[in-house]
Parts: C-alpha cells; structure tokens; sequence
C-alpha cells in the first residue's frame, strides 16, 4: 500500500524556518530540587552486556548518579547506607557517566541525587543491547494547584496553571453557602436554587435546571447522592453554576459491566445472523452529567457507575481536582467541549477486561480511559493524573470527531495498559512537560506513552518511558494509517523558546477533520500562538 508522508514548513514570528520529515528521541531535560532525588527502573537481561548512563547539559559538580540493585534500593529506601554496584564519573565532556554489566537477570535502579541547595537540570540517557523497560519510578502526581481565599465573606477558588499558559491563574468567585441543608425527602425536581446536603445523608438522583445554581456538600462530606444502572446522579443544566465537594457513588448496568463500550452514539459489530448495535457514548450513566456553560465542578469524588463526569457542548466550563478513579468506563467523558479546563484531577484505574459481541476477548482496555474527548477545541488539560487505567489521555478523531488545538500541559500517566496518550486524525495539539511512565505499586508499566495516527501534533520537554520507545510508539502510529501524521518537536528545534505560549482562552475556529483520504486537501490549522501549519 502507497503512504503519504507529511512535510511541515513553520514559519515564526521572528523569522525562524524550519521543514521537518523526522523524528528523533531525546531526553528530556529533567529538573530536580536541591536536596532531593528521582529513581530510574530498568530491566537488565543479565546477559554481561554493557549499560550505559549518561547525565549531560547538567551540573556535573553537584550531580550524583548511583545504580543499585532491587536488594539495595530497599535498604536506601530504609535510609540505610549503601554501597552501590555502580557510580557515574564525570568525563572530559563535562557529563557524568557509567557504564557495566552482571550476569543476572533483573531489575536494576538509576539514582539521580541533586546535592546543591538549588535545583538542577539534567538529561538522562539509559541505553544497553540488555536494557529494557527503563523508567522513573517516583510518581509525580498533580501539585496543589488551587487554593481558596476567603475576602469579606466572598470565597474565590485561585487555580495555578503551568508553564507554557499566558493566563497564569484562574480567579473563581465561589457560591454563599445558603446556610440550611436540605433534606433528601425536601429535594424538589427540579432544582432551580442553590441546595447543600445534609450530614450523612443519602440523596436519590437530582436535577439542576437554571443559572447561578450551586450544589454544596455538607461541611463534613459525609452525605451521598446515588445512582444505578444507566442514570446519571446528578444532571445540571445552565450556565454559571457549581458544584462543590459532593460524593457520588455509582453502579454500572449489568449489561455494561465487562462489555465492550462504544464511545459514541452506537457502534456496529457484524455478528451473524444479525449485526449487533451497542448504544453508547453518555448513554452509560454514572456521576455527573453537565449540559452547559461557564460551570465548574471541583472536589468532587465518583466512585462505581460507567462514567464519573459526562459533559455536552461545554464551554468555558472548569473541572478542578476531582477524583473519579474506580469506573467502569471514563473518568471523564466530554462531547465537544471547548475552550475548557481540566486541572488536578486523579482518573486511575478506569479500566476493565471484556468480551466483545463478536467473541473477541480483551484483557483490559475495551475502549475505557481516565479522560476522553470527541470534537473537542481549545482545551486545557494540565496537571491532571492518571494511573492504571487502559487509555489516560484520549482523543479519537475518527467518524470527522477531531479534536484540534487542545493543550495537555505538565500531566503524568503511569501504568496504562494501552496508551498513556491518545490523539488520532486532529490537527494542532500540544504536548508539553508530560509524563508517561512506570506505576510502581501495581509494578506496572505504561505500554505506549502516546498514539498519533493521522495527527499532526507539537511536542515540547515531555518525558516518555514506557515499554515501547518513543521512536516505535511514532512509526507504528504512523505507519497505522494512510492519512499524514508527524510530530514536530519544538523542544529540539526551536531552542531561543523556552516553550510554546499557549493562550487559555483560545477562541480558534473548530476545524474540520483530516479528511480519510490523503488526496484530498486538508484545512490551514492556525496554533493559538501564531504558527501556521498547512498540510
């Protein structure tokens, strides 16, 4: 079969130009803070052939670099002293390096130890015939990102961004507490003024209908709303409205529990004698389901049920440090949202094994992942973590569902069992100072840290280290699908930038998705910080 490549002309604001057809693996530049350490795991054939760690672009006067064995890291662990079976020296070229190889087999650990009192900047490469596996171990979950400030009685929730954003804080102006709990036996339908919960009670499914609504949990988040099957706990529709803290508690239907689910509205299997329909997509149910505006959801935890929050035709909406790990389905499940925020939230272990209606059987995956988006635009996703569960990250753009010009800024992933991200047939989105890596308390890790069929999308000082290499993870993406897809690497070549500014309140067009055949033109895709790309 003939493949189409793509070739990319950039043109910047001050005259740099670049074509790129490539694509080549770097390390990515660490930063470790005075006084502290990162673990690298890797796993070594024991075949005496020689690993090779290489530190560069560091302080090699205050940079130390040890390898230990499994039996040794514990000890260090402990706080007990150890010798370890190999310590990097600095070389001519001012990096630090080691290099040996043993005869047995096994997991073997990499310790970077920064020694100054200030932070430190490195690039680590691990590399041997006999290495394998090799990632970082101490998982770097979202930083506290918010606070709340409390000024004459008005509460504002204060959201921190990360690199790479031009607005750096959100300013939320948070809802009064109406002073009174309502009981579950009070709850009209719908509701159309701010409610709170009431201590240790239990709330059927509710309805939000209106603007300028809240809905408050109790002071001691202690009561619970419920749903079962393939209703939604809570259902809010309108704009301005919030809801704070509350905790839902899920079931799945039946017939969803270790099925194949289908994302979108109805997926077809050709089974005989008839072909088999599954309606799906929001259809599943489960904690929130969001059908407006200018809304934020923060605090919230969803546990059990298919899918933790759902929304529909979002925009501008906020959903800030919510727990929705333990689902059947998604985490979180977003049909064109746009120009929204997804920040500190935990989507771990949405994950299940299934057996599809034409007798397929899958492990785990069954299209499940913590964060999910169809036709989505101008999104920022940051600081959000994800662990265990099948896809973390996922953006299908196939049935013209791109998704274009989303932001994915300072998320880690670890352990998915399919990929870390996924983003296929979309234009425009950028990956800057991610993790994909190693989940050490399930001794799990990441398979493919990302997959781009189809896309073309900026990557800038991510951190890949999972089972596949990051050069495979490209080439099988790519070579997946006739339709063009590259990876432009702003980190490698546009050094006079420290990173690209990404607007966090984008206002781009949606554009229409790469058309499935490559000799079709395809649309000029305009990033939200002034680069063209036309391909």
């Amino acid at each position: 079969m003939k493949r189409f490549f793509l070739a990319l002309g950039i043109s910047i604001a001050f005259s740099i130009t670049l074509t790129m057809v490539a694509f080549a693996q770097t390390p990515p530049l660490t930063s470790i803070q005075g006084g502290k350490r990162i673990e690298y795991r890797l796993h070594y054939a024991g075949d005496g052939s020689a690993i090779k760690v290489v530190a560069s672009e560091t302080d090699v006067n205050n940079l130390v670099i040890s390898v230990y064995t499994t039996e040794q890291i514990e000890a260090v662990r402990r706080g007990e002293v150890i010798t370890p079976v190999g310590r990097a020296s600095r070389t001519r070229e001012d990096t630090l390096q080691w290099s040996g190889g043993f005869r047995i087999n096994g997991i073997y650990y990499v310790v970077v130890e920064n020694r100054a009192a200030n932070a430190v900047t490195y690039r680590l490469m691990i590399s041997g015939e006999g290495v394998s596996g090799v990632a970082r171990v101490a998982p770097i979950g979202p930083p506290i990102s918010t606070q709340i400030i409390n000024q004459n009685g008005q509460r504002t929730l204060t959201v921190n961004l990360p690199p790479g954003v031009i607005t750096k804080t959100l300013q939320l102006a948070m809802p009064a507490d109406p002073g009174n709990c309502t009981p579950p036996n009070q709850v009209p339908n719908p509701i159309k003024k701010t409610i709170k919960l009431c201590p240790g009670q239990t709330y059927a499914p509710m309805n939000l209908v209106g603007d300028n609504i809240a809905l408050l949990a109790d002071d001691a988040h202690s009561a619970l709303i419920t749903s079962n099957g393939r209703q939604y706990a809570v259902t809010m529709e309108g704009s301005n409205n919030w809801i704070e803290g509350v905790t839902i508690q899920g079931r799945p239907a039946p017939e969803d529990m270790g099925a194949w689910l289908c994302m979108y509205d109805e997926c077809l299997f050709a089974t005989k004698p008839v072909t088999t329909t599954l309606r799906g997509g929001i259809q599943y149910g489960g904690g929130i389901l969001l059908k407006g505006t200018d809304t934020t959801i923060h605090g919230v935890t969803v546990r059990g049920g298919t899918i933790g929050i759902a929304s529909i035709n979002g925009r501008n909406n906020k959903f800030i440090e919510n727990n929705l790990s333990d689902l059947n389905g998604w985490g979180s499940f977003n049909v064109s949202s746009r120009d929204s925020y997804f920040v500190g939230n935990y989507w771990d272990r949405d994950d299940h094994g299934c057996i599809t209606p034409d007798g397929k059987k899958y492990p785990s995956g069954c299209e499940t992942a913590g964060w999910n988006c169809l036709a989505c635009t101008g999104n920022i996703i940051a600081r959000n973590s994800c662990e265990n569960s099948a896809n973390c990250f996922y953006m299908s753009g196939e049935r013209n569902l791109a998704s274009n010009n989303n932001s994915f800024l300072s998320n880690f992933c670890a352990g998915a069992s399919a990929n870390c991200f996924e983003i296929t047939f979309s234009f425009g989105n950028i990956l800057q100072d991610n993790m994909a890596t190693y989940e050490p308390k399930a001794n799990k890790m990441c398979k493919y840290p990302f997959w781009v069929g189809g896309s073309v999308v900026f990557f800038a000082n991510n951190a890949w280290e999972c089972a596949i290499n990051e050069d495979d993870a490209f080439n099988q993406s790519r070579d997946s699908t006739t339709v063009a897809t590259n990876i432009i690497r702003m980190d490698n070549y546009l050094g006079a930038i420290n990173a690209p500014r990404i607007d966090a309140t984008p206002s781009a067009n949606v554009q229409p998705s790469l058309p499935h055949s490559p000799m079709v033109s395809a649309p000029v895709v305009t990033l939200p910080w002034g680069v063209e790309i036309t391909p």
